[in-house]
């Protein structure tokens, strides 16, 4: 299944999980772009549908100027997690929306595993400075907001932990002319960090 499905409401992703979560190995989920003015759940959104049903978010890909495809696949066992994923299970959990597939693949996870120094950040953000350049370039900044935010961690380590402050401006212009191409070197390239 190569064609991207397209849901307009995290509803009717976690449908088609309850559905297929045990039976497909893959789904390429389709979003639309907020300035294209078609309905479509967020990024976000079908991080949380996934996490329920023990699925996972991977490569990213543009479609079109209006949209673009993320593929999902089950997590596999004593996969690393993110801290951004743990605080979203936390949330999930509370909420009573996690769902026995999610909950083991969860409990199986491989918190021995040490992060990467990036990952181990909850909170990892530009300066205001930095983000205001980086917001100025509207694509880019769009292209930026829709990765995986372990992509933006290891993207904005970077960027800020060049020690002069030539060399963070640098980068940062570096960061924002990869973005407004639709590509990031932590995501497409050799440097890529493995998720699990």
């Amino acid at each position: 299944m190569n064609e991207p499905l397209f849901f307009p409401t995290q509803t009717q992703f976690r449908e088609w999980l309850k559905n297929n979560h045990t039976k497909e190995t893959e789904l390429f989920v389709g979003y639309y772009k907020v300035k294209s003015a078609y309905p479509s759940m967020t990024w976000s959104q079908s991080v949380d549908q996934a996490l329920c049903f023990g699925w996972i978010d991977g490569i990213r890909k543009s479609i079109d100027e209006h949209s673009y495809q993320i593929r999902f696949t089950p997590r596999k066992k004593e996969s690393v997690w993110s801290p951004v994923n743990l605080e979203k299970i936390e949330k999930l959990t509370k909420e009573g929306l996690m769902q026995p597939a999610g909950i083991e693949i969860f409990k199986s996870r491989a918190e021995s595993k040490p992060y990467d120094y990036a990952f181990r950040q909850k909170e990892l953000k530009l300066p205001s400075d930095f983000e205001k350049l980086f917001k100025e370039n509207l694509k880019a900044w769009d292209y930026f907001e829709s990765l995986a935010p372990s992509y933006k961690k290891l993207s904005i380590h970077w960027v800020i932990s060049a020690v002069q402050e030539k060399t963070k401006i640098k980068r940062l212009k570096e960061l924002i002319a990869s973005s407004e191409l639709g590509t990031n070197k932590w995501k497409d390239s050799k440097y890529k960090k493995k998720k699990g």
